[in-house]
């Protein structure tokens, strides 16, 4: 049980992340997590300030461990970065169809809202981390201007957008469609 424990506060989150993966985070409760791991508000006091604060650190969690999987993923496919790139899409749109409430979650509940603003989001949400390498690697390679900011909020939306037309059925993944993407996105041929 996680009160007899000194993992109180990863119970906590590794819980909060199964709901959510399990039902989306709009059916979690306080209440019914603190109950399944048998502690008081107490317990989870001492961790967290709120509910809030527990979505915050179920972000980062999230965040480091898919930032982690797909850098593993990628890297070790010895690609150029703009294959790397595609690959990361790929990976990532993978992501919104096999976990489509913690895809949600990771990029649309408030707290990762108020970490994608924060000026040390890419220490706080890794996930960000990678694909922003690759396009400074990509800006350098293929010698472009312009901001490294601008073309990732491009690439990111267009991933995230891919990721949930594909999770919805809208249309099927196709590989090409994305590489084609990301060159017209980045300007190259």
């Amino acid at each position: 049980m996680a009160g007899k424990t000194n993992n109180t506060k990863n119970d906590i989150i590794q819980l909060t992340i199964r709901k959510i993966s399990e039902n989306g985070s709009q059916q979690i409760s306080l209440r019914s997590l603190l109950g399944e791991l048998n502690l008081t508000t107490g317990a989870f006091y001492k961790h967290f300030q709120n509910k809030h604060d527990l979505f915050a650190s179920v972000t980062q969690v999230v965040s480091n461990r898919l930032g982690r999987q797909a850098k593993q993923t990628i890297e070790g496919q010895h690609l150029e970065p703009l294959d790397s790139l595609v690959a990361l899409g790929k990976f990532m749109v993978n992501q919104f169809d096999s976990q489509p409430y913690l895809m949600d979650f990771l990029f649309f509940n408030s707290s990762a809202i108020n970490i994608y603003h924060s000026a040390d989001s890419a220490t706080k949400f890794p996930l960000l981390a990678y694909p922003q390498e690759l396009i400074t690697q990509i800006m350098k390679q293929y010698q472009l201007s312009g901001s490294p900011e601008n073309l990732f909020i491009k690439i990111w939306a267009f991933i995230q957008g891919y990721g949930i037309l594909i999770r919805n059925h809208a249309i099927t993944f196709d590989e090409v469609l994305l590489k084609e993407s990301a060159k017209e996105l980045i300007g190259v041929n």
